[in-house]
């Protein structure tokens, strides 16, 4: 059972993918995550990888359908600020999550995909091992959508990611059978509504030997 806090967000796969900072992430940003005594736990962001990196790497999951009537205001409208529509964005508020077909989705790097990556990243790895064992690099995000654009990347018949050093990560699907075209979002901080960490679980010399996923810890 899903479970949406002001801290994290208990997703389909039973997982807590936290909240805090959320403003701030992105698939491919990195620093050292805190875990402050009376508050929840977050990514302090340093930097991120090249966006070109990640090209060919990141992968979709399907649209989650909310309950929105049955959550609190509060932690709702903790995170994200807009969610994506087939004309661009649109504001993201506890009333239009009820009012409206709000989807989640997830976009994500594998644990495999991003060991590679960040064997390419040499910058960033560096200091990932300087960081020490508090170094986290985000894995996933979860964003908000209408239901008639989450119903176009589930169906579209090829999804794929471009980078572009300004504007970021873009993901697009073109349509095949019930509709025609092309859809294409640009991952924003202000429209992630939770996020998912990796870290650096095991080194072979300066490289990462093998990466793993950290969730929001109990309570």
């Amino acid at each position: 059972m899903i479970e949406i806090k002001d801290s994290h967000f208990k997703g389909p796969d039973g997982n807590r993918y936290f909240r805090r900072n959320a403003i701030a992430l992105g698939i491919g940003k990195w620093g050292e995550k805190k875990t402050p005594l009376l508050q929840a736990n977050y990514l302090s962001v340093e930097g991120n990888v090249r966006y070109s990196l990640l090209a060919g790497k990141v992968s979709k999951s399907p649209p989650y359908i909310i309950d929105w009537s049955r959550e609190n205001r509060a932690d709702v409208e903790a995170t994200a600020s807009v969610y994506y529509t087939v004309e661009g964005t649109a504001a993201f508020d506890f009333s239009r999550a009820k009012d409206a077909d709000l989807k989640l989705i997830r976009f994500h790097v594998d644990g495999g995909n991003l060991t590679r990556l960040l064997n390419d990243a040499d910058v960033v790895r560096d200091k990932m091992k300087q960081e020490g064992s508090d170094a986290r690099i985000c894995s996933s995000v979860w964003v908000v959508m209408s239901g008639e654009l989450s119903e176009r990347f589930a169906t579209g018949v090829r999804f794929d990611v471009q980078a572009n050093i300004t504007e970021g990560l873009s993901v697009g699907v073109e349509g095949g059978g019930s509709w025609k075209g092309e859809e294409r979002i640009t991952l924003s901080e202000n429209a992630v509504f939770a996020y998912g960490l990796h870290k650096i679980s095991s080194w072979k010399g300066d490289l990462a030997g093998s990466t793993e996923d950290d969730f929001q810890a109990m309570g």
